[in-house]
């Protein structure tokens, strides 16, 4: 386990792209979220109605289209991540 750890911390360090896609999955969902919170806001304000129920089924597949874009970034960003993993564990000689 000790050796795990040390072979996870000397490949981490030598490639910093690592970091960089989880910071740009982070980033990238966080401006989502945003462009999701304005779009809805927009989609309200020209709907122009207090109804809850036509509010839910106008808002429901944008938020639906948001909430995938996510989850898609999301999944883009941990497979980018193990690439660079596992590129710098084969480029260290630490693979099996």
């Amino acid at each position: 386990m000790k050796d795990f750890f040390l072979n996870f911390t000397k490949i981490v360090e030598t490639n910093p792209r690592i970091y960089w896609s989880i910071i740009f999955g982070i980033a990238a969902c966080l401006l989502l979220f945003v462009a999701e919170i304005v779009h809805v806001d927009q989609v309200i304000s020209a709907l122009n109605t207090k109804d809850r129920q036509i509010l839910n089924t106008a808002l429901e597949p944008i938020t639906q289209k948001y909430q995938w874009s996510r989850i898609l970034v999301m999944v883009m960003a941990i497979v980018w991540a193990n690439w660079e993993y596992l590129k710098a564990k084969k480029k260290l000689g630490l693979s099996r």
